[in-house]
């Protein structure tokens, strides 16, 4: 239903892995080995997916995962944002977004916001070089799995959109902003227009996809240094253990589960009500109609998998 809207590419291993290299999980797999071969995976995969974006003549991609998901950072517009050391200097740099809320209700914020940081003079942004790389990295947050009451997660969005099947909406408490080793590193998100071909080598990482391109500093960016930030959404167990192996389900998952020091916000929130505006109510409806609806799922291993909680 989605593909009417978006042009989606679906891959099986054959389609980016070399001929040679067999990375299928295998029962007798330790979790080591488990680890080590989806590491593997992720690097050719996003190796091939920028050569093929490349082909398309793609411009910005980001290369984050699917609980991931784009944002304008709350932290970048605070006050309290150590950043800067001036009112005068934080009035610089959000300048050109006056109104995040609204700005993020519109379709294709992301991309006018780096248009927007890009076409400032270098003199009135302190931000510009930061957001005028090849490759620049968005800090993450991480969002623990801690409940809010219904009429909070339910606020701000439409009364026919049940808030509790999209974690974007059903979790609001964050992990302990500025610590990396919560929040993790940054992800890259580059405009593979100014990347010539020949450039597009292997060795990409999962945090540099192209390593000659993305600085290892910027890795260590903390969420609220530039205005893009990306989400990550630990789930419910159910979700987690979904797409988690064996024995590290329930010990990877309560290793941040209950963690409130961030506190809530509802940073993200308004997608929801830019979507439903965007596209109207009945296919809203269609288009998020199974959200948050786990389904069997069959492993490497043709051993079929039941779950029924929703994420």
């Amino acid at each position: 239903k989605w593909f009417q809207l978006m042009h989606i590419t679906i891959w099986e291993d054959k389609d980016f892995l070399p001929r040679d290299v067999d990375l299928l999980r295998k029962p007798s797999d330790t979790p080591d080995e488990r680890r080590s071969k989806n590491i593997r995976r992720h690097t050719y995969l996003l190796h091939q997916c920028s050569i093929h974006l490349k082909r398309l003549n793609r411009t910005w991609t980001a290369y984050h995962d699917i609980d991931e998901y784009l944002t304008i950072s709350e932290d970048f517009f605070s006050p309290d944002n150590p950043r800067f050391a001036s009112e005068e200097e934080l009035v610089k740099a959000t300048s050109p977004i006056p109104n995040r809320t609204a700005f993020m209700s519109e379709p294709g914020f992301v991309l006018r916001l780096l248009q927007k940081y890009m076409s400032e003079p270098k003199t009135t942004s302190p931000t510009h070089d930061d957001l005028s790389e090849t490759c620049l990295h968005a800090p993450r947050a991480k969002y623990s799995a801690v409940e809010s009451p219904r009429e909070l997660t339910q606020k701000g969005v439409p009364f026919y959109i049940n808030a509790d099947r999209l974690d974007t909406l059903r979790y609001r408490y964050r992990t302990t902003r500025r610590k990396l080793d919560r929040n993790g590193l940054a992800k890259g998100v580059i405009d593979l227009s100014r990347v010539p071909m020949e450039k597009m080598g292997e060795g990409s990482l999962v945090h540099r996809p192209l390593p000659d391109y993305c600085p290892k500093r910027t890795v260590f960016w903390s969420y609220g240094h530039i205005p893009l930030g990306i989400q990550h959404y630990l789930g419910s167990f159910e979700s987690f253990s979904y797409r988690s192996d064996g024995n590290t389900k329930r010990k990877g998952w309560h290793q941040s589960a209950f963690i409130t020091d961030g506190g809530p916000d509802d940073e993200i929130r308004p997608w929801i009500q830019g979507f439903c505006n965007s596209v109207g109510p009945s296919l809203a409806l269609e288009l998020l109609k199974g959200a948050g609806i786990l389904l069997k799922k069959v492993d490497e291993h043709n051993s079929t998998m039941n779950s029924t909680v929703g994420v």
